[in-house]
């Protein structure tokens, strides 16, 4: 990751602590999957069923209203794209950040892995340009 990213992502953190949606300190040990390997079929579905249907899923997802699997402790949110789904654990305007599951044919990214084969932690923010280090 990009040395201005890292930096931005830790102001980032303060921010979100000062707003009170989502920890200080959110980071991938803070993801937690009870079957990663479900929690993966559940989102690549999930998008096959978006790339159906583009009309689909255009807006957060409410946490109540996802499948089971994928309602991580402390999710604040849901996104589905046409390529993954973010597991969105803290957020404030202009960043999010949390875990992301992949569908099989993506574009490249550079998303941290975490102890999950196949699901990642990432760091979104809309003040930098759309990146592998960036993604929305």
């Amino acid at each position: 990751m990009r040395a201005d990213l890292k930096a931005a992502r830790v102001l980032m953190c303060a921010l979100i602590c000062l707003c009170g949606c989502g920890g200080p300190f959110t980071s991938k040990t803070d993801l937690v999957i009870a079957d990663p390997e479900a929690a993966v079929r559940d989102a690549r579905a999930l998008i096959d069923d978006r790339r159906r249907d583009p009309g689909k899923y255009q807006s957060w997802v409410a946490s109540a209203d996802i499948p089971a699997i994928l309602r991580v402790p402390g999710l604040h949110h849901f996104n589905v794209h046409d390529d993954h789904v973010d597991l969105v654990l803290a957020r404030n305007p202009d960043w999010s950040i949390g875990g992301r599951i992949w569908a099989i044919e993506h574009r490249p990214h550079n998303d941290e892995a975490t102890q999950y084969p196949e699901v990642f932690f990432y760091a979104y923010t809309n003040d930098a340009p759309e990146s592998p280090d960036n993604i929305k």
